[in-house]
């Protein structure tokens, strides 16, 4: 297993693999919005969600930011890939944060806490470079385009 992570990471360098993360991360979201549970959609979330956006939409959005996430962790540009995953997150976690205030979404300030923080953890991710070798080399030079 990690001699697999150890040539993942060769391809993609570190800001990759954390892109393959967010990637993983929003393509399951998505997954989870196109189909979910009948005890899911009647949750207030849920609801709430469907009353701003419907949840297709919702769903687009993070399958679009996912799969922008997959094909730029390969890619020497991938400034995008990080932007809207941390727009994405802010996003969501307003609109938790909104659903709250309103009083339509019971403890809607702990899932906005959460996407809120996660957003900041993806910005600091996205201002690092790549590590540098003792040669003074990144340890990860993209491919050429």
């Amino acid at each position: 297993m990690r001699r697999a992570a150890s040539g993942l990471r060769r391809r993609v360098g570190h800001r990759g693999s954390a892109l393959l993360f967010f990637a993983v991360l929003d393509l399951i979201y998505c997954q989870a919005l196109l189909f979910p549970s009948e005890q899911a959609r009647r949750g207030d979330s849920l609801r709430f969600l469907a009353g701003v956006l419907p949840l297709w939409a919702w769903a687009a959005a993070w399958g679009s930011v996912g799969l922008l996430c997959l094909v730029q962790a390969f890619r020497p540009h991938d400034q995008a890939a990080f932007a809207a995953a941390i727009g994405l997150k802010v996003l969501w976690g307003g609109v938790s944060l909104g659903g709250w205030l309103v009083g339509a979404v019971d403890r809607g300030y702990v899932q906005a806490s959460v996407w809120l923080a996660f957003a900041g953890f993806v910005a600091i991710i996205a201002s690092w470079p790549e590590p540098i070798n003792e040669k003074g080399r990144p340890t990860w030079t993209p491919p050429l385009e």
